[in-house]
């Protein structure tokens, strides 16, 4: 039981470390696309940010393996998307009715997607 929960714990991570680095480099373009009116773009430079924070902390704290370290990681990390959902939502009512408005709802699906990663 404890070989199964660790090597689940460790698929949740990478899971995790994928949907980051994904994030990461969307919503870092997509910021700069949206970078004329500064409001709209706010949403996305976040959600990018707290995809760098946890490609360094899983970076950082990658050695560790055991169910204990892999549960916090990952709870850690569950917090941080929570974050970036936040602030997904914070941009749906912000870019409503307006031409940027067309990442926000696959973006949301997404973060939504990764937080259910922590519940598998």
């Amino acid at each position: 039981m404890a070989q199964k929960t660790a090597q689940h714990e460790l698929a949740k991570r990478r899971v995790f470390v994928f949907l980051a680095v994904f994030f990461f480099t969307a919503m870092l373009l997509d910021a700069f696309s949206e970078l004329d009116v500064l409001s709209h773009s706010v949403d996305d430079f976040g959600i990018a940010l707290i995809a760098l924070i946890v490609i360094v902390y899983f970076a950082v704290s990658w050695k560790r393996t055991e169910i204990k370290e892999l549960m916090t990681q990952n709870n850690v990390v569950f917090v941080l998307f929570a974050i970036a959902l936040i602030l997904q939502v914070y941009g749906l009512f912000v870019e409503a009715g307006t031409n940027d408005f067309g990442d926000d709802i696959p973006v949301l699906l997404g973060l939504i997607i990764t937080l259910a990663n922590r519940f598998t």
